[in-house]
């Protein structure tokens, strides 16, 4: 992957498969953002709901858990738009000779988040732990434990690569 930063945009382009492993990736998480938040497993819910408390006393902080989980509810048809205006028919990024991504300043930190989104609901939808996040892939015996980790990897890079150049500038 390239990063090209401009000065009202970021331009990112691809190489043959980190394309495909990204489209594959972002049409998954479409498809999470479409999904009802009621019909997602419990565990999904949660993850969305999220939870906030005083961590050195334990207890909750009146009404911020209601507060959290409107925040980020609100962020899925929002992320919903951005992604599909990303994943049009037209988009360079669904022509494998362009493979490139051009966002506003306002949208890095979206494609960002939405990255880490696909790692957590991957990761949640699997049943993969924090610790396990950071196994080898290579020494997993499980075919779709062993896939997901690899795209877990893949958008950590992804994250990665972005934040680096980012921060050379």
């Amino acid at each position: 992957m390239k990063i090209a930063r401009n000065q009202n945009d970021t331009v990112f382009r691809f190489e043959p498969a980190e394309r495909e492993i990204l489209l594959g990736s972002l049409l998954e998480l479409r498809k999470h953002y479409q999904t009802d938040f009621s019909q997602l497993s419990e565990a999904l819910q949660q993850h969305w709901r999220g939870t906030m408390s005083r961590e050195a006393e334990g207890e909750e902080i009146p009404g911020a858990a209601e507060e959290l989980e409107a925040e980020r509810l609100g962020w899925r048809p929002e992320r919903l738009a951005l992604l599909d205006k990303w994943l049009a028919p037209d988009s360079p990024l669904q022509n494998p000779a362009q493979a490139s991504l051009t966002l506003s300043q306002g949208e890095v930190d979206e494609f960002l988040s939405m990255l880490n989104d696909r790692r957590l609901t991957l990761a949640v939808g699997q049943g993969i732990t924090e610790e396990q996040m950071d196994w080898n892939p290579l020494t997993v015996r499980s075919r779709d434990l062993q896939r997901a980790l690899w795209e877990i990897h893949f958008l950590a890079y992804l994250q990665e690569s972005c934040v680096s150049s980012l921060l050379e500038e």
